[in-house]
């Protein structure tokens, strides 16, 4: 069988375990035939682009990544500095991970907040959680008008959803952020 073809029957029924979807459900969000998708994911036919289109923008995800062909790595690492610049005028910080879990998203970012730092985040949307850990440092964190004072070791977690706070009053804070976005999908009854 081609590698690519294995790759997309794996990655699909990977897609759609972490979504939660029947055949018959992604049938009829994407628009393509239970029969078509049953055969895609058992690597029994070669699909036409139209499909792999349709499929991709129910999960939206990219085509190409349909067709990966992931390597089997047992642990991933990904060290100091690297990952994306998300730096800002209050904090200079990186996204380390950004990950599909179950029916959304988890993104994990190392932030360090500059001394007297003070920035007001808007909403991420309904369902989103943020989850802090404090490496170093005191840090207030919260929803406006909630916010908790956390220290070297301490955890919080809280609804996103709504615009909230981070300060770092007494000096430098560095900090774990690990965002979950919960998973809209296009459809949804």
């Amino acid at each position: 069988m081609n590698t690519y073809i294995e790759a997309l029957a794996e990655n699909l029924r990977q897609l759609r375990a972490t979504h939660g979807l029947s055949l018959s459900q992604l049938s009829e969000r994407s628009g393509v035939a239970k029969a078509t998708l049953f055969k895609v994911e058992r690597g029994r036919t070669n699909p036409t682009l139209e499909t792999l289109v349709s499929i991709a923008e129910t999960f939206d995800v990219p085509v190409h990544s349909l067709i990966a062909v992931e390597s089997r790595v047992e642990v991933e690492v990904v060290r100091l500095g690297e990952g994306v610049d998300i730096s800002d005028d209050a904090s200079v910080g990186r996204v380390v991970r950004n990950q599909v879990i179950g029916a959304g998203t988890l993104e994990v970012h190392h932030q360090t907040f500059r001394p007297g730092a003070n920035e007001t985040s808007p909403s991420h949307g309904a369902g989103t959680r943020e989850h802090v850990i404090v490496e170093r440092g005191s840090i207030l964190v919260g929803p406006v008008g909630e916010e908790v004072s956390l220290g070297p070791g301490d955890y919080a977690t809280y609804l996103a959803n709504r615009t909230h706070r981070w300060h770092a009053p007494d000096g430098e804070a560095v900090v774990w952020i690990i965002h979950t976005f919960p998973k809209v999908v296009s459809g949804a009854e």
